[in-house]
């Protein structure tokens, strides 16, 4: 485990003070006086810590995937068609296309550089490094 992290200045302390800044106003449309009213029964406190929930774990997705070192790969990735070395769409460190995805937490967005297959004419955002046998729980093929 990691030493925390207590440079101000870091990335990493930043983004946990937006963090924290984004749970308190969670906890406040859950606490404040002026949300009490319409807190009343036990199905709308639950709604509301239920949407809280999946809007702070929505965040933390958004944020993790921002800082992912496969949202501007360092060379061209291949094509997914063919295997042939992509090209760049847009200049290099230009702004990233924002993408939605369908998460169990609702939609997420994050961002990718788009590239490009002249050959194929293919257009594809790269997702990064494959999850390989044991990550998180994938089982390797073989008989059951």
């Amino acid at each position: 485990m990691r030493a925390p992290d207590h440079d101000p200045t870091s990335p990493r302390q930043r983004l946990r003070q937006r963090w924290l800044q984004h749970a308190a106003a969670a906890f406040d449309r859950m606490f404040d006086d002026d949300q009490q009213g319409q807190l009343v029964t036990f199905d709308q406190r639950e709604a509301r810590a239920i949407d809280l929930g999946e809007d702070l774990a929505a965040w933390l997705l958004e944020q993790h995937t921002a800082a992912d070192p496969a949202a501007r790969p360092a060379q061209a990735p291949a094509c997914p068609k063919c295997g042939a070395p992509g090209e760049r769409v847009g200049p290099a460190g230009g702004p990233l296309e924002e993408r939605p995805l369908s998460t169990d937490t609702g939609e997420v967005s994050f961002a990718r550089e788009k590239w490009q297959c002249t050959a194929c004419r293919v257009v594809f955002f790269p997702p990064g490094p494959q999850a390989g046998p044991g990550h998180r729980g994938l089982q390797p093929p073989g008989p059951p």
